[in-house]
């Protein structure tokens, strides 16, 4: 009995891993395939699409805009989530339990907020510019990193910060002291998370700007499949460097990212 459980559970397991992972793999073949190689395993691998993709003055121009909003939502998302986060978890004030209502907030679909929104930027005069594009980020991101910092902050030790403050410290200078550097794998997972975020969204660049050269680059690799027609190498190409720099972000943090989530501490 015991054995056809395991059978099934890593026929399972086989099933979804292949499912999960074949369009990536697919797309990785295709991107270092010849342009008219139609064989399951090449027999020719080249690095022409990528020399292609990586030629294109608009796909770089995409590139450096996708990566300003994403370190600019990353930046403006620190700095108000950290303050948020240590308020609700060290204070006490009125409707502070009202804060798990922030859990709720992510799950509403962006495109119900997204014609106020677009008429609110049009009237300060921020539509069609990629901060527009930061601050929605910023926005929709927030609710979230504001709970998982809370998380973090609230798992540390209070009688620390307590200490720092009987030795003279006031409460600005206990949370760059103290706070800060004790909530450091918190804040990674927050970075981590809007970056991956904010890179892969495509739907706020498309709302909240009209310009070609405002693009950010899922929005610009959405474009290349009509210019480029079945041009699938060098399509392939540029999904593959979209998808490098949150992949290696992921790996590089994945510790910190998990601890902070969870609220965990590194030891």
């Amino acid at each position: 009995m015991r054995a056809r459980r395991d059978l099934l559970f890593w026929c399972g397991a086989v099933i979804v891993l292949v499912v999960t992972l074949f369009p990536f793999l697919w797309g990785l073949r295709t991107s270092f395939a010849g342009q008219f190689e139609y064989r399951f395993v090449p027999r020719t691998w080249t690095l022409e699409h990528y020399r292609m993709v990586l030629g294109r003055p608009e796909f770089l121009l995409y590139l450096r805009n996708s990566l300003v909003v994403s370190l600019g939502a990353i930046v403006i998302t620190l700095i108000a989530s950290l303050l948020g986060g240590y308020a609700l978890a060290r204070f006490r004030f009125r409707g502070q339990s009202m804060g798990v209502v922030l859990m709720v907030l992510p799950l509403l679909p962006p495109v119900a907020v997204l014609v106020p929104l677009i008429a609110y930027f049009n009237k300060v005069g921020l539509y069609n510019t990629l901060w527009a594009v930061i601050i929605a980020n910023v926005v929709f991101n927030l609710p979230f990193t504001v709970w998982m910092l809370r998380n973090f902050i609230a798992a540390t030790p209070v009688e620390t910060e307590e200490a720092a403050m009987i030795d003279g410290c006031s409460r600005l200078g206990v949370l760059f002291r103290v706070a800060i550097p004790m909530a450091a794998p918190g804040m990674v997972a927050v970075a981590v998370f809007v970056f991956i975020n904010s890179w892969n969204n495509y739907l706020y660049s498309f709302a909240l700007t009209s310009s070609q050269h405002l693009r950010v680059l899922p929005q610009g690799i959405l474009s290349f499949l009509g210019s480029w027609g079945t041009y699938w190498g060098g399509l392939s190409a540029a999904g593959m460097v979209a998808l490098l720099p949150p992949i290696t972000l992921f790996f590089l943090f994945q510790k910190w990212f998990v601890a902070g989530v969870v609220g965990q501490q590194l030891k």
